[in-house]
């Protein structure tokens, strides 16, 4: 099989063939059979009053012997005489002085059976039709070596580039556009646990327009994070994107596969888009997060073999720590210094220590975030002290705290500051719960607490038996007896 197949279009040429070249004469009238029949691995034309460059059946040899679909080689042209042909002294390609690659000189290259593709997909027998037709649905680079990707010995395709433009190669890239530049979704999840089951062993990067700063941070973990930029080419061997993203940017070129993931039922979108234009058919699989959802996808994309895969995730059990549950009950005056919680929260949040912490209080200044729940007064608290490890009560004065009483009775543990009033109620720090001093509340003395409350954590799961003094009840009992 020889390297390349010259059809020249219009009258002798004064080429020659030899054991890399083989020529062609057409008049055009029967592109896709003149092309069948030919026996070069690529195929290039030329009109026979073209001016062509000493060099350019070299560069054209030299490019040949790598892979590609389709390239355009940066050929000289002899502007001079060009100019003396009436019709093109006015040329806005002589003006911009770029190289010309139209009706007098092409410079393309193709891959033979890619051109056949191209020429089926276009019922056209006028050649100069046709062959324009084809250049718009192929890759005209201006330097092929510029572009060229070493690592899969393929370029770009699919697009029409005249201009050079800077380009990058990422092996895997997730295109989101700005899907995720909202309210955290499923999608997000998705990508988060693609990240976490796949982004050890391969290099996945995600392609995005714009992302808030607490999912930048999350995708941060697993993948390389890259701002699109439309005057850059990107080329990759595998686009995955979302149908919310359908129609990608013409700059990104997917060498090998390209995935459409359908993440919802889209009959339940009432204003969707049927994609149902063959030539909208730019996905090598669509690829649904169900079967539910991909039957549901039938009828909204040019094709309805639509695959299901059910979401990935990993679970990396050893690193689950225990959740802590905590709970206060206290009104908001200042002696009960309810703010004192924030400062216990804050270390908690830095010690990435799951927890969920309920405050019934008489305020609504309190803030949910995080684990903080504020809550409303209750009348029975007595269901959510039973189910936490710890009540806490940082008060600067108690004089007999029922909910202290009560947290011992359920055989809860409690943290509380060292009031006296808990001494005399039999509340031994490190047994049946943790004093903490007023001290460690002071912003120098942070460290002591993060200490501390390591150690509250560490022993949530510490048992004890408290017997509330049954004498208190006898004495109740002669005052009203009297």
């Amino acid at each position: 099989m020889k390297k390349l197949s010259i059809i020249i279009l219009g009258n002798s040429y004064n080429l020659k063939e030899n054991e890399d070249i083989e020529i062609i004469y057409s008049d055009g009238k029967n592109l896709k059979k003149t092309v069948s029949f030919a026996q070069g691995k690529y195929i290039t034309f030329i009109n026979s009053n073209d001016i062509i460059t000493d060099d350019y059946l070299v560069k054209i040899l030299d490019k040949c012997s790598l892979y590609f679909d389709c390239c355009y080689i940066n050929s000289k042209i002899n502007y001079e005489y060009l100019s003396l042909t009436k019709t093109l002294k006015n040329s806005h390609i002589l003006k911009d002085n770029k190289p010309y690659a139209y009706e007098y000189i092409w410079n393309y290259v193709y891959l033979k059976e890619k051109l056949l593709i191209l020429l089926n997909r276009k019922n056209k027998d006028d050649i100069n039709r046709t062959v324009d037709n084809i250049f718009i649905k192929t890759t005209a680079i201006s330097d092929i070596l510029y572009y060229h990707n070493p690592k899969n010995e393929k370029i770009i395709k699919d697009s029409l580039l005249l201009d050079q433009k800077p380009a990058k190669y990422f092996k895997n890239i997730i295109y989101v556009g700005n899907h995720c530049n909202g309210v955290f979704n499923g999608y997000i999840s998705w990508l988060n646990n693609i990240g976490r089951c796949f982004s050890e062993e391969y290099k996945i990067t995600i392609l995005y327009d714009n992302l808030p700063e607490e999912t930048y941070k999350s995708f941060q973990q697993y993948f390389h994070l890259e701002k699109y930029n439309k005057k850059i080419n990107y080329t990759t061997d595998r686009l995955l994107t979302t149908f919310s993203t359908y129609y990608y940017p013409k700059n990104i070129f997917p060498l090998e596969s390209s995935y459409l993931f359908i993440h919802a039922n889209m009959s339940d979108y009432k204003n969707a888009i049927k994609y149902n234009s063959k030539d909208d058919n730019i996905y090598t699989e669509y690829i649904a997060v169900s079967k539910e959802a991909a039957k549901k996808a039938e009828g909204y994309f040019p094709t309805n073999n639509i695959k299901y895969i059910y979401n990935p995730f990993k679970i990396d059990k050893h690193s689950i720590k225990p959740h802590l549950k905590l709970i206060s009950a206290q009104r908001s005056s200042n002696v009960k210094k309810i703010d004192r919680i924030k400062h216990i929260a804050e270390i908690l949040d830095e010690e990435k220590i799951p927890y969920t912490w309920n405050i019934f209080t008489d305020t609504n200044e309190g803030k949910n975030q995080n684990g903080l729940i504020y809550r409303n007064r209750t009348n029975n608290p007595l269901p959510y002290i039973k189910d936490s490890d710890y009540f806490v009560l940082l008060s600067d004065s108690e004089a007999c705290p029922y909910s202290i009483l009560e947290a011992l009775e359920l055989n809860t543990k409690v943290i509380v500051t060292p009031l006296k009033v808990y001494e005399d109620l039999g509340i031994k720090n490190r047994e049946n719960g943790f004093i903490i001093p007023f001290e460690y509340f002071k912003g120098e003395n942070k460290e002591k607490l993060r200490k501390l409350v390591k150690e509250i954590y560490k022993n949530k799961e510490l048992t004890f038996n408290y017997k509330y003094n049954s004498k208190n009840y006898e004495e109740y009992n002669k005052i009203f007896k009297e």
